[in-house]
């Protein structure tokens, strides 16, 4: 009894309270969004589906708390391989039933009774393995030092399951790994040089491109993926693609437009969109629900964000630190990604919104990696990126 007592008194209830709002958000978007799909998805209750996920993933949440998580320092190589060996099976499987074609990408298996998306797993892996490798090199040669070989590390081990999640092709998770791995490089006591030199870095190749598209759009064929071009094409030229590339896009518009301030109301749908159940949940939310609604939504993942942020700098464990920054640098990607996607100020990456969204791995993974960030709150309580 004691045990039982003690483990919910270390419950952040907090962080935990605004997940269960989040909850509600996604049951009611999701319960919103059900009348405006296509005549073909409407034997299916994705309201009910999503809350028996979010069942599953609350007890994933509250597993994953019980466990030591400094434990996962000393397996966190075979969790690496494990989502490695996931990610490579997707390869001789393409086009079949196991790994079907959805929406032009291969990241599924279909097994019987249910699919799951190997990339989901291996964001949490990747990170668990970035976080001990900057763990034990700082915990050998100090902060500061040998800068050169940790980074090198940091990216030899990023690179294998980012090739090969952009190459499925999903570059919208592939981004939210480059954004981990800055987020972890930023806080791992690398030298300021260095995070200048990666940051211009980064500024450059974003600013090449951006010369190559609008000059030589024939020289950037020659090395980025067609459907990545697409999709810039139609973020920077969405009205003269309305009819294909950008047939999304106008869409998310015309529904937040129409929303106005207080919504069109429930069941009062103007605007057919696609996918409006997962990556434009939130253009659903702002056209029946208004500005008001939609500012409600952001407010709470503000405070969603803001909490973990408490989590990471009150960590007594550099390794927890580590964690907690990198599941932010992940949710606070795919919050502005998703949102920005759906109002036209980012290109279409077809990342969802996380914990609205309606989805199966994702949901789940989410959940367990909200309980790792509890698991650091329960045991920590002082100092930042610092075991001394």
């Amino acid at each position: 009894m004691n045990r039982i007592q003690s483990y919910f008194k270390s419950l952040d209830t907090t962080l935990l309270t605004i997940v269960f709002l989040l909850m509600i958000i996604s049951l009611g978007a999701i319960y919103t969004a059900q009348p405006m799909l296509p005549t073909r998805l409407q034997h299916i209750n994705f309201a009910l589906e999503q809350g028996i996920r979010y069942v599953i993933g609350f007890i994933a949440m509250f597993a994953i708390m019980t466990i030591e998580y400094e434990q996962l320092r000393k397996i966190h190589w075979y969790l690496y391989a494990f989502g490695l060996l996931l990610l490579v099976g997707l390869i001789p499987l393409r086009d079949t039933t196991l790994v079907p074609n959805i929406n032009g990408a291969y990241g599924w298996y279909n097994v019987p009774g249910f699919s799951f998306q190997p990339a989901e797993f291996m964001k949490l892996f990747l990170l668990i393995s970035m976080s001990t490798i900057v763990y034990e090199h700082n915990k050998r040669y100090g902060s500061s030092q040998l800068d050169t070989w940790l980074l090198v590390k940091l990216i030899l081990v990023a690179l294998p399951p980012l090739g090969l999640i952009v190459t499925q092709p999903d570059l919208g998770t592939g981004l939210v790994l480059i954004t981990m791995l800055g987020a972890v490089i930023i806080v791992s006591g690398i030298s300021w040089k260095w995070l200048l030199g990666l940051f211009s870095a980064a500024a450059l190749t974003v600013g090449t491109f951006m010369y190559l598209f609008f000059s030589h759009f024939e020289l950037l064929q020659a090395f980025v993926p067609g459907h990545a071009l697409n999709r810039f094409q139609a973020w920077i030229y969405p009205y003269e693609y309305s009819d294909d590339l950008a047939f999304q896009l106008i869409k998310s518009l015309q529904a937040i437009g129409s929303g106005q301030m207080f919504g069109t109301g429930y069941g009062q749908g103007l605007v057919y969109l696609p996918e409006s159940q997962t990556d434009f949940i939130f253009a659903v939310i702002a056209e029946h629900y208004g500005f008001i609604g939609a500012a409600l939504v952001i407010i709470v993942f503000f405070l969603f964000l803001y909490r973990m942020i408490h989590i990471a700098l009150e960590s007594s464990s550099a390794f927890g630190s580590y964690i907690v920054t990198g599941v932010i640098a992940m949710f606070t990607f795919q919050v502005f990604q998703n949102i920005g996607m759906t109002i036209g100020v980012l290109p279409i990456t077809g990342l969802t919104l996380p914990f609205v969204s309606y989805g199966g791995t994702g949901i789940i993974m989410n959940m367990i990696a909200i309980g790792l960030v509890m698991n650091v709150a329960s045991k920590s309580k002082t100092y930042m990126f610092d075991d001394d």
